[in-house]
């Protein structure tokens, strides 16, 4: 079988069946764009060397940011005494009566019954 055979059986076949042939031959090439696309990823790369910067050298002087501008009345904490004194017992606190200690009593009651209504 010589090479103008084998030109003439393709060219043949291309005339009798040409959709065939269009078919086959875009196959044959998506499968060999397909392998060079799989050798290009696969191959390896070449590392580049991790070069360490030079050493940091300030060249000004270092700009620090303003604080924010904090209102006067405005203290982020306040110290406080361990204990009242007896005018401030006297002005602020106040005995609860039994109607409010029962209902006070009822509310938690009910909250202890919700979380644990479900349990077994």
């Amino acid at each position: 079988m010589d090479f103008i055979d084998i030109k003439d059986g393709i060219s043949d076949f291309a005339h009798e069946k040409p959709v065939l042939f269009t078919v086959i031959i875009l196959i044959v090439f998506l499968f060999l764009a397909g392998i060079v696309i799989l050798m290009i990823q696969t191959s390896p790369r070449e590392k580049t060397p991790y070069k360490s910067p030079d050493v940091f050298t300030q060249d000004a002087s270092e700009m620090i940011p303003d604080p924010p501008d904090i209102e006067k009345e405005y203290y982020p904490s306040r110290i406080t005494e361990n204990q009242w004194s007896q005018k401030e017992v006297k002005q602020w606190f106040t005995y609860p009566d039994e109607n409010s200690m029962a209902e006070l009593e009822g509310a938690n009651n009910k909250i202890v019954d919700d979380i644990t209504g479900a349990a077994p």
